[in-house]
């Protein structure tokens, strides 16, 4: 394989979400020949390790069926299986001071409890969330390549997801 950077590399990884539940082993032996002995540890805990049969006996701390993104991004769905996340940004927004005082967190919690209760009542309105930002949009265009899995050598399929996002 060409080199690509670490960065790509580590997008790569990440990209395993995107393989399809029932191809994940095959996707993960694929990368492990491309990538170096950091799949050890991918491998304890969301891949499985294989046993005497050579399949996959030793099951994983997260399995695929956790993480896997594949369904999701042919059916146009979310992306993020955690909207906790987006609490958890508006919360340290809320509260990024240095001293934070019990007063001032409960304040704060206060605030964002109160713009949680305004969205909601919007919602419950029928009226619309926010717009997706374009670069999402764009992103959700450009992963259409989950479509075409089958079509694709896994190590290339790897590749072309990852050169689509960005790990924050």
């Amino acid at each position: 394989m060409l080199n690509h950077g670490l960065a790509l590399h580590a997008r790569m990884i990440a990209a395993l979400a995107f393989a399809p539940t029932d191809n994940s082993d095959d996707a993960f032996d694929a990368l492990s020949n491309e990538l170096p002995p950091i799949l050890n540890w991918l491998e304890d805990n969301y891949i499985g390790r294989p046993g005497r049969n050579n399949r996959r006996s030793r099951p994983a701390l997260f399995p695929p069926e956790i993480w896997s993104m594949y369904l999701r991004t042919i059916s146009g769905t979310d992306k993020t299986n955690n909207h906790a996340q987006a609490a958890h940004r508006r919360l340290k927004r809320e509260l990024d001071v240095i001293y934070l005082s019990i007063w001032k967190f409960i304040d704060g919690l206060r605030r964002v409890q109160k713009e949680r209760d305004i969205t909601y009542e919007q919602y419950v309105r029928g009226e619309r969330g926010p717009a997706k930002r374009r670069k999402y949009i764009l992103a959700d265009q450009r992963l259409t390549i989950a479509n075409d899995y089958n079509n694709r050598d896994i190590i290339e399929y790897l590749r072309g997801i990852a050169h689509n996002f960005l790990m924050e």
